[in-house]
């Protein structure tokens, strides 16, 4: 019997380059989800969590989640992102970027 494919982080964004906010918006994709299930998702940085929210997955098992932290978070600072399948269980690795500033 084949074993389901884990899911994972496919894209990690975090950025300063919305005009005229002062927030840093971060934004996660991922995969592999149990098709019409659920996933959580943790971005954290500099030691504490950051944002953290639940979306619908859809029917190929592809997810998106997007979040705004106010105050903006510092230029090149790093932030990471874990995900959990509510769904089956199964957690991401975690994922990580760099704050971009235009």
């Amino acid at each position: 019997m084949p074993t389901e494919p884990s899911p994972r982080i496919v894209d990690v964004d975090a950025g300063n380059d919305v005009p005229g906010k002062k927030a840093t918006s971060l934004g996660v994709d991922g995969e592999n989800f149990t098709p019409g299930g659920k996933a959580h998702f943790t971005f954290t940085g500099s030691g504490k969590t950051l944002a953290q929210g639940t979306a619908d997955v859809d029917q190929s098992g592809f997810v998106t989640w997007s979040a705004v932290v106010k105050p903006p978070l510092g230029c090149g600072s790093s932030v990471s992102v874990a995900g959990k399948d509510l769904t089956s269980g199964r957690e991401t690795d975690d994922s990580s970027a760099d704050v971009f500033c235009p």
